[in-house]
């Protein structure tokens, strides 16, 4: 480690600062060896081939103390700024509750069958503008979901869940897996449309699409 105990310290020294969360607690001894093999003799002096380290590392605690105030840290902003009406425990107990249905809806991401690990973007650019779009669907998974089983409960209806029983409180992954299968057909006429209509809309189905509204009737052909 060099010739003389200060170079090795300067080794112990620059290694340490590379640790992040440690700190070297180092011993540092010299290595000798006598000339000759054999015992030696009483005037021998052993010469110092070198320098060897040993020690422990011992914990940097004010920096790990500094890093853990940082952690779970976050921001969460309102447009309400009245803390009488939306104390900062309500808030942040309201964003809990939103984080955890949004990573929820995004589980998908872990499906073997989405193929998360095929997607490549060259660009930050592309990978936002992913991300955005991303947000947008999950956002309109959220609100159709909410407003289906809104409508559910105001109705006193229920449709099937994965098992065949009644539910109240549909996913929308269960709602699209119901879906399957619905087709578009379209006659033509001298390049002309003279009819379009919706195939297989079985009761359930139907059921469905009415309770989602008007504007959902009519993407779906059925406003009369």
């Amino acid at each position: 480690m060099g010739d003389d105990d200060a170079s090795a310290q300067t080794a112990v020294t620059h290694w340490g600062q590379r640790l992040p969360w440690h700190r070297p607690l180092a011993q540092i001894t010299p290595v000798k060896k006598y000339a000759k093999p054999g015992r030696p003799s009483k005037d021998a002096v052993a010469q110092i081939l070198g320098w060897q380290v040993t020690g422990q590392l011992a914990i940097k605690e004010e920096t790990v103390e500094n890093a853990r105030q940082w952690l779970g840290r976050f921001i969460v902003a309102t447009n309400i700024l009245d803390e009488t009406l939306l104390p900062s425990r309500s808030l942040l107990n309201c964003y809990k509750k939103q984080s955890s249905s949004v990573e929820r809806g995004f589980r998908f991401l872990k499906d073997p069958m989405f193929f998360a690990d095929s997607l490549f973007l060259k660009s930050p650019a592309r990978i936002m503008a992913m991300i955005m779009i991303m947000g947008l669907a999950l956002l309109i998974y959220a609100l159709a979901e909410r407003q289906l089983r809104q409508q559910l409960a105001a109705c006193n209806e229920t449709i099937p869940d994965q098992k065949g029983l009644p539910t109240q409180t549909p996913t929308m992954r269960r709602v699209a897996h119901i879906f399957e299968g619905i087709d578009i057909l379209t006659v033509r006429l001298d390049d002309q449309i003279v009819e379009r209509r919706v195939l297989n809309l079985s009761p359930l189905r139907r059921t469905i699409i009415r309770l989602f509204g008007p504007d959902v009737e009519n993407s779906y052909l059925l406003q009369t």
